[in-house]
This record gives C-alpha cells, sequence and structure tokens, in this order.
C-alpha cells in the first residue's frame, strides 16, 4: 500500500487554503495569527522541508486598496520566502488563477491557452500572479522540485466568499442584484471540484508532466439573467431589487483613481465591475479528461443550484 503523502498548505487560513487543508487533513500553515495547531509562515522551515506536497494558496485577491506592487509582495514575494525549504523530490502544486489568462474572445480559455494578463479588468493582479507563476518555474529548474499549477475561475462553497458569497448574502437581507447585460456570462469553481482536481493531482505526480496547468472550472456557464432567476426561486423574502449597469460603473469608476484607503479605492471597485462583465469563458474539459473526472459529478443541478438553495433557505 502507498504511503500517504505529507501534505503541507500555505496560506490555510483564506478561503480556499482553508479548505484545501480541511479536506486533505494537512498541517495549517499561515500568515495571520496561529490557532489550534496552526503553523506561522516564519516558523514552518521544518514543516516545509518534509513535507511530500506543498500546496501554496497564499496571496491577495482582487481588493480594493491594493497596488501592484502589494500583489506582488503577495505572491512572488511572499513564496520566495519559502521555496528554498521545498525539497527536491517534493511536489510544489500552487493556486495560480484563471484571471493570468485573460479575456477571451473567439473561443475559451483552455489549459494550453497562453496567458494574456493585460486583458484582465484588473491587470495588475493578473500580472503579478503570472510573474509568480513564473519565478517559481524558475525556482523549481533550479532547486529541482515538482511544480504543476492550477488555474480555477472564481471558487465558491457553502462558506462563500466571492461574487457568488455576496449576492446570496445581500439576497437573505431582501436586496437582489440584478446584473446587466443580462446575457453576460459568469464561469465559477465549485470548491469540491478544485479539491478533487488538487487530489488527483497529487496521485499522479509521478505520471503527469513537470509544468503542467490545469484550468478548473465547472462544466457549464450562467448567465446574469438565469443567476437571478435561480435566486428569485429561492430567496427567502421579496425585497428591494437593485439594478447594476456593470459596464458602465467599470467604464465610470475606470476614470478615477487608486487610493491604498479601500473606502476611496474607486478604481478597483470599477474593475471589480469589469470582472463582473468579463463574460469569459473557460475550456475545462482537458482538466476533466486528464485526470479522468466525470463532469456530471459537477452539473449545475449538483453543485450551484443545490447551494444557493440550502444558503437561502438558512
Amino acid at each position: 500500500m502507498a504511503t500517504k503523502p505529507l501534505i503541507a498548505v500555505i496560506g490555510a487560513d483564506g478561503f480556499v487554503g482553508g479548505g484545501m487543508a480541511e479536506r486533505f487533513g494537512a498541517t495549517r500553515i499561515v500568515y495571520g495569527p496561529p490557532r489550534n495547531g496552526d503553523v506561522p509562515v516564519n516558523q514552518s522551515e521544518d514543516v516545509v522541508r518534509g513535507a511530500d506536497v506543498v500546496i501554496n494558496a497564499g496571496g491577495f485577491r482582487v481588493r480594493p486598496g491594493c497596488t501592484y506592487a502589494d500583489y506582488q509582495r503577495s505572491h512572488q514575494v511572499a513564496t520566495s520566502q519559502f521555496v528554498p525549504w521545498v525539497r527536491p523530490d517534493a511536489l510544489f502544486l500552487h493556486m495560480s488563477s484563471a484571471s493570468v489568462l485573460g479575456k477571451s474572445k473567439d473561443q475559451a480559455l483552455g489549459n494550453r491557452t497562453p496567458p494574456n494578463p493585460s486583458t484582465f479588468p484588473s491587470p495588475a493582479y493578473a500580472t503579478a500572479k503570472l510573474e509568480a507563476d513564473e519565478y517559481l518555474k524558475s525556482e523549481a529548474a533550479k532547486r529541482g522540485f515538482r511544480l504543476m499549477f492550477l488555474r480555477p475561475a472564481v471558487v465558491y462553497s457553502p462558506q462563500g466568499a466571492g461574487m457568488v458569497g455576496t449576492v446570496l448574502k445581500l439576497a437573505k437581507q431582501g436586496v437582489t442584484l440584478r446584473l446587466y447585460p443580462r446575457q453576460a456570462r459568469h464561469h465559477f469553481c465549485d470548491m469540491n471540484l478544485l479539491v478533487e482536481v488538487a487530489s488527483r493531482v497529487i496521485e499522479r505526480r509521478d505520471q503527469l508532466p513537470d509544468l503542467s496547468s490545469f484550468v478548473v472550472a465547472d462544466p457549464y456557464t450562467v448567465t446574469n439573467r438565469e443567476l437571478d432567476a435561480i435566486i428569485q426561486q429561492h430567496v427567502p423574502r421579496k425585497g428591494m431589487t437593485l439594478p447594476i449597469p456593470v459596464p458602465l460603473l467599470a467604464s465610470m469608476l475606470g476614470c478615477t483613481f487608486h487610493s491604498t484607503n479601500p473606502k476611496l479605492d474607486l478604481r478597483t471597485w470599477g474593475e471589480i465591475c469589469g470582472v463582473l462583465d468579463l463574460d469569459t469563458a473557460y475550456d475545462p474539459s482537458d482538466t476533466f479528461r486528464d485526470l479522468d473526472i466525470d463532469p456530471a459529478q459537477y452539473a449545475l443541478d449538483r453543485t450551484l443550484l443545490p447551494l444557493i438553495r440550502r444558503a437561502l433557505q438558512q
């Protein structure tokens, strides 16, 4: 029987990292105050050196108040602090982002799509993410550890986070967002799918090509109109409907300014509106096929629909 690998998750105090650490029973390495056995990242050298698999889930998402320098520090610079501790035969599984692929035009973005971060609504964030990817490629070649990338779309789970969590939280409070344009698509990623992809990559790490990248997204998209209809079916009480002309807001706020004060950082709020208006589809078919995952297990009626129903009935 194969020995169960020792797994350490860096950034386990974040949404994605916490979910990964819980599912894998991994050692939690955190950036914030430690609790219940957490290991502070600056004291994690022994843990990282002893790990068979290091999952790196640290770093900021797009957030008001952050500049390119902030994103760079929280991704490449933060990662450079513990990369020297990764042993040569270990697997480094890096949580990149589908944002590095930019905006789709004529076809969906997949595992073999060249990165194009400048076309993402927050190019500073996407560029910093891609620079961290490139830095890790250089370090893996130098130090001899295995390196693979997961590039998830917007991740959701019953614990919320991201656009789905925000929309559901407002709906429970009686505020339903009506996003325009109505036919703009969203491509999300169920946390369960992200965990399964990570698990399959870990299981097959000796068979998969080094530097493999896996786009991770649900096997369907939903439009603003469809998302609104689903929420309206299950919203506990009718309240105010708030129309949000996303392209107009993105354009108007994009002409303002960045600020290190999150409340005043109007341009980043414009970028967030731009993400809502991205209308980009991903192609996770190679990921499903290469890792022998049945996409039917992650159909709409098995993932987003029951999650919305449960969240709004609580």
